[in-house]
């Protein structure tokens, strides 16, 4: 009867808004419905992932909410295939495993009725001539019928075994691994000026549009989110205050290395709440992404981070690149020494809660609201998209879809529109949630619980209930400061690296990390990083990856990033 009940409300809703500006004659709802009926009746899948089990009731009743917007919009059945995160991908590939399978069955029998015939026909026996039946285009009248409330409904093509339309894809990997069979169509045109689903452009961030491609091209459409986290600069405003420090005078952690030890030497509060993260080092290793130490290295600042606009390459200075060198040798040793000595000598607040001088905090754009009170708050990185933060999910159009044009359809007004994407993320509303009076959402039951970042762009949807309803506002303020990593896309060109040349770097860099964990004092520290300095400026391995402009050393890391980078940013003539 719930069921019942609520298909009817759905229903009523959807002629509802026929005849909105209609009021002046009477409307046959069922002669509306076929006029409106000007296009095909599609039938396609969509596979998303839930955060636990659904029920087929539940199931049934968001799928229904979905398709009275997909069927109006676009003259499009969705099938919602839910699964779970631990059974998605293994339930995808057993569907994609099946159909190839067949596909393959279908051949090799088609290969075998053709080396039956040529056998037959070189022993001299006659078969029945293959006739050709001439082809035909037919005309048919879209089929209507009749749904459980006598109201008349296009007849939607049942989905075959055969087709899958709209997937979901989770990281770079699984990315990688869906191109590399042919499972994914390719998206430029749909999203070019031209295509039908250029609108994505104005809203996904570029950054993830633009490096998101996979040798050149688009495969799947990034789920727009916020991008990366501020580092913050804190300075006491007491402190600050007493000892004369202007704020246009600090820009970085070591232009309060005065005042921290004014604090310590003179007052009650931590002088220091930090990490001994270092955020000023890059460091080079097998894996791209992992930023792990190695004993290969680069100083970055912020401008270094931040090339082009919002990740669109530009041509800039050339001193916005690297300058590949031995871990040694940068500033990761000055910081690491300054934080083994400011523990111990006291310097760190004990408690979160604690009053201290000067601190470095990470977070994304409102958590200056939380300090700047009582500190002076200076971003001091703004928000870089890496490549963990730009493979994050996406929805493509698997190459055995019924029909391209309509999963882009949908994929476009789940990025563009709140009203599917809104469906999609909480279910139906007076079922699964309400929004109270401050237009926040509030979750009736967990019946049905997706993943905010796995449904579609986060902007187009409610913010969560855990979180502000001025969410989005302070998201966008913070994707607009947001940008490419310096490296991202690099990975492409990664493997050109000599393989056992970077295995030996990592066994060096391991053997090194061991040595530096193992120094408890400062002075150890001091001692360890003179000596490994000296070792490192002789190691042939450590040599050759910083050799830059020689092409007998073109596999080496320096060489094989200097020739990226210029590729991507031209030097300024």
């Amino acid at each position: 009867m719930k069921r019942r009940i609520l298909s009817l409300m759905l229903c009523l809703a959807t002629l509802l808004t026929m005849f909105v500006g209609c009021q002046e004659k009477e409307i046959d709802e069922n002669e509306l419905v076929k006029e409106q009926a000007t296009r095909t009746a599609v039938s396609i899948n969509m596979w998303v992932v839930t955060e636990n089990k659904i029920s087929a009731e539940t199931e049934a009743a968001v799928e229904e909410a979905f398709n009275a917007v997909t069927k109006s919009r676009f003259t499009t059945y969705v099938d919602l295939i839910f699964c779970t995160e631990d059974e998605y991908e293994s339930a995808l590939n057993a569907r994609f495993e099946a159909i190839k399978a067949a596909e393959l069955a279908a051949e090799e029998e088609e290969q075998r009725k053709k080396e039956e015939a040529r056998s037959l026909k070189a022993a001299g026996i006659t078969t029945v001539a293959e006739t050709t039946v001439e082809e035909t285009t037919v005309v048919t009248e879209e089929e209507t019928v009749l749904n459980e409330f006598g109201v008349v409904e296009l007849k939607y093509p049942v989905i075959p075994e055969d087709q899958i339309d709209i997937v979901l894809v989770l990281g770079r990997d699984r990315l990688i691994d869906l191109i590399d069979n042919a499972y994914l169509e390719d998206l430029d045109d749909e999203i070019s000026d031209t295509g039908s689903s250029k609108a994505l452009n104005d809203y996904i961030h570029p950054v993830l549009i633009t490096h998101t491609k996979i040798n050149g091209s688009t495969y799947a459409i990034p789920n727009n989110h916020i991008i990366g986290e501020y580092t913050y600069l804190l300075i006491n405003r007491d402190m600050a205050e007493k000892y004369y420090i202007h704020e246009a005078s600090v820009s970085d952690f070591k232009d309060c290395l005065t005042l921290i030890e004014d604090i310590k030497a003179n007052e009650t509060i931590a002088p220091v709440k930090a990490p001994f993260d270092d955020y000023l080092t890059y460091f080079w290793g097998e894996d791209i992404e992992a930023d792990d130490f190695s004993v290969i290295a680069s100083n970055y600042t912020l401008s270094m981070k931040q090339i082009g606009t919002k990740g669109v390459p530009s041509t800039g200075p050339s001193n916005q690149k690297f300058n590949v060198t031995d871990v040694f040798s940068t500033k990761h040793t000055e910081h690491l020494l300054r934080m083994k000595k400011y523990e111990e000598g006291g310097y760190f607040a004990k408690t979160d809660d604690e009053e201290f001088g000067v601190g470095i905090v990470t977070g994304d754009y409102t958590l200056r609201f939380q300090y700047e009170e009582d500190y002076i708050v200076k971003p001091i990185k703004t928000p870089i998209a890496d490549e963990k933060d730009v493979f994050t999910s996406f929805f493509g159009v698997s190459t055995f879809t019924a029909n391209l044009k309509r999963s882009m359809e949908v994929i476009t007004l789940l990025n563009t529109t709140s009203e599917l994407r809104n469906i999609l993320q909480y279910g139906v509303e007076g079922v699964h949630y309400v929004l109270n009076d401050d237009g926040e959402v509030e979750r009736l039951n967990n019946d049905y619980m997706m993943d905010l970042n796995k449904t579609g762009n986060v902007f187009m949807a409610y913010p969560e209930e855990n979180m502000s309803k001025d969410a989005w506002t302070y998201g966008k303020l913070q994707n607009s400061e947001a940008a490419a990593h310096v490296v991202l896309g690099i990975r492409e060109v990664w493997k050109d690296i000599n393989p056992e040349l970077l295995q030996r770097i990592s066994a060096l860099s391991a053997d090194y990390k061991a040595k530096l964990d193992a120094c408890k004092t400062s002075a150890e520290l001091e001692t360890f990083f003179a000596e490994a300095k000296a070792e490192l400026a002789q190691n042939e391995d450590v040599k050759y990856m910083k050799v830059m402009n020689n092409p007998d050393k073109a596999d080496g890391l320096s060489q094989i990033y200097l020739d990226w980078f210029n590729q991507g940013w031209p030097p300024v003539e």
